[in-house]
């Protein structure tokens, strides 16, 4: 019986790994590329092998030590957003791309360190607590870069156009880009309600690479892999070659000044909090869908020695991701095993699919991210406008997206954890502290009284007054007293 039951949960954990694969592979290539594509032409395919080298080691780190079944730990729009918009911003300033990818590893350093001091430190249980606008605020905020960011992308612009820079300039778009790009979206959006079987990300993946081979039949210079703006292009997937640039990658650090990591920290630090609040709201949910509970510390120190050895290796950071896990669970998972093995079927589709990859088109990726972005965004927040008592939470919501679109995501963190201590006094001061009042007349202690006692307080206990706190006594409640 055990035996069976053994085999039975080792076939769900792989056919859960395998379909949460499918599922994080497609959008940690376009992640990956995304946050490298702005160094340079040369740097598509290196942004897409970063981003399955980030799913592989997540999912076998992170899944190894973090304290969740069925989680499946890859990269993540959050952190492509903000990496991204780092990597354009230094590319701007003329900031060497070697410079750029030290930048980078570093970031994925420090942000995996501090998730492993939020473990240990018992911070991981308070993450949770931070106020549901802050949140959505943040996480659409996340939703409307990306969709600024990759909009050029699926216009066929320069890949260090901006967002501004390409609707302007409607001449620099590509008609093949275009349509590549309004396939994808297409085939993401109706893929669902035809098959459910296969993920939609596959589909449409699937479907940008057939229709951008069909236009070269038009136009024979499409077909051309080396040095073809459209594509991601070649990757190098000999075994050799990876453990090479493994190991180039790792000497690096040797660069690495304290002037640097000055620059990288705060950077670091929002990613951190970021990835912390990502994983651990997947986790909330599938406690709620499988019976558990997960180990919120634990988690977080999985998190953070998953994304060390991610930056290491030369990956993408990551966390616990939404879609993925919900997929690994609908697929029969029922151990962190199932995480573990999506991390070895993403290392062995870089190994036995790289040609493949080589042809997607940046059309493709942009356009999958357009849709990943639109779904981040929190419309459900629109509704508090409508009412009086959440209209300061709508409010709040608003904030952190226009510090996000004006300034930047790290910039959107302060104004949040800001917000939040905001919305904490706003909640305090509301809440009474006087939990119960008595006079002295009105209770007697169990004490056996002596005559005259008992005639003194039956004749001056009104003099006394009881009274029972609770909550957090401060200069915003204690008028109350």
């Amino acid at each position: 019986m055990n035996s069976g039951g053994s085999r039975q949960a080792w076939a769900g954990d792989a056919w859960g790994g395998l379909a949460a694969m499918l599922v994080a592979l497609p959008s940690a290539i376009a992640f990956g590329v995304t946050i490298f594509a702005p160094l340079g032409d040369d740097f598509g395919s290196r942004g897409a092998m970063a981003g399955i080298l980030g799913a592989t080691a997540l999912g076998l780190i992170a899944s190894i030590f973090g304290g969740t079944d069925r989680l499946i730990n890859a990269p993540c729009a959050p952190a492509a957003a903000l990496l991204a918009a780092l990597s354009l911003d230094l590319g701007r300033r003329g900031t060497p791309p070697e410079t750029v990818l030290l930048m980078l590893m570093l970031i994925g350093l420090i942000a995996g360190a501090l998730q492993i001091a939020f473990g240990l430190s018992g911070i991981g249980k308070l993450i949770r607590y931070i106020p549901y606008p802050v949140v959505s605020g943040y996480l659409s905020a996340v939703g409307l870069t990306i969709i600024g960011g990759q909009l050029p992308r699926v216009l066929g612009a320069d890949k260090t156009a901006s967002l501004w820079g390409a609707l302007l300039h409607p001449q620099g778009w590509r008609w093949e880009a275009l349509l590549v790009g309004a396939v994808v979206i297409g085939v993401m959006l109706g893929a669902p309600r035809v098959i459910r079987a296969v993920p939609a990300a596959i589909i449409a993946l699937l479907s940008g690479v057939l229709a951008y081979l069909a236009l070269g039949g038009a136009n024979p210079a499409l077909w051309q892999l080396q040095h073809n703006p459209l594509i991601v292009g070649p990757l190098n997937q000999s075994e050799g070659h990876l453990f090479d640039a493994m190991g180039q990658h790792m000497l690096t650090l040797h660069a690495w000044t304290p002037a640097l990591l000055a620059q990288v920290f705060m950077p670091a630090l929002s990613l951190a909090a970021l990835l912390s609040i990502d994983t651990l709201k997947t986790c909330v949910v599938l406690d709620a869908m499988t019976k558990s509970h997960h180990n919120p510390n634990r988690e977080m120190i999985g998190q953070g020695l998953g994304n060390i050895g991610s930056a290491l290796l030369g990956g993408i950071p990551g966390a616990g991701t939404m879609g993925a896990s919900l997929v690994n669970v609908s697929s029969g998972a029922q151990t962190r095993r199932s995480g573990m093995l999506e991390g070895l079927f993403a290392l062995l589709a870089f190994l036995l699919l790289s040609s493949l990859v080589a042809w997607v088109p940046i059309a493709a990726l942009g356009a999958i991210l357009l849709v990943v972005g639109y779904r981040m965004i929190d419309w459900h927040s629109l509704a508090f406008f409508r009412t009086e008592s959440t209209r300061f939470d709508f409010l709040v919501i608003l904030t952190v997206i226009g510090v996000a679109l004006v300034f930047n995501l790290i910039a959107a963190s302060g104004a949040g954890i800001a917000l939040a201590a905001v919305l904490f006094l706003r909640e305090q001061s509301r809440s009474t502290i006087l939990r119960r009042k008595l006079e002295g007349g009105e209770m007697f202690s169990r004490v056996v009284r002596h005559e005259v006692e008992l005639q003194i307080l039956l004749r001056d206990g009104f003099k006394m007054v009881i009274v029972e706190l609770q909550g957090a006594l401060f200069f915003g409640t204690a008028n109350q007293l």
